[in-house]
């Protein structure tokens, strides 16, 4: 059981209004934040930073705890930015203020397309680029076709030689355009570009 002082500090910052930021008379920001004027809120109770476009449609929502984006991964995405359309732009795990999501839950960036498409996955691990089986780094061209791969470990481009390129680059009819080769961040074979 909490101690009555932690008690107390969560009922305040319940009851606690946002600063509210208007332009043009109309609300463009909410943020909630501590007496420390930390960014802070309860992830259960909703994001600490709220950023709306003109048209009063979401722009974006930001997780923080203890003035760094942070929220559960299994709660979902601590920053969310939107099109104005209302389609999802970005959604980034993050806890404690690094970028962060198990590879087995999925990855840690996410970019889409304004048609909704994937634009781009990327793997994170305790604020690193990392992932050991398969690629860390996936991108699509617009139309949902493979872009390019990549491989890294522990932050740096990464595949042992036996196991192929750690960038591959795609045509968007799917031929091979390029691979790169690395090993531990240090490109060790000169491009094979295919035409």
């Amino acid at each position: 059981m909490a101690p009555v002082n932690e008690w107390k500090k969560e009922f305040a910052e319940l009851l606690k209004l946002p600063k509210i930021v208007t332009e043009y008379a109309s609300i463009k920001t909410i943020i909630y934040k501590t007496e420390d004027d930390d960014l802070h809120r309860n992830t259960l109770i909703g994001p600490a930073v709220i950023n709306y476009y003109k048209n009063y449609k979401l722009k974006k929502v930001e997780y923080y705890m203890n003035n760094e984006l942070h929220r559960p991964t299994d709660e979902g995405p601590a920053y969310i930015s939107y099109y104005e359309n209302g389609k999802i732009e970005y959604e980034g795990y993050w806890v404690n203020g690094k970028r962060h999501r198990l590879t087995e839950e999925g990855p840690a960036r996410i970019k889409y397309y304004e048609n909704g498409q994937i634009h781009f996955e990327q793997y994170w691990v305790n604020g690193k680029k990392h992932r050991l089986e398969g690629p860390t780094e996936i991108g699509y061209y617009e139309n949902g076709q493979l872009e390019y791969e990549e491989y890294w470990v522990d932050n740096q481009r990464h595949r042992p030689p036996k196991e192929g390129p750690a960038r591959i680059k795609y045509y968007e009819n799917g031929k091979i355009e390029l691979k790169m080769h690395y090993a531990y961040g240090i490109r060790y074979k000169i491009y094979d570009y295919l035409y």
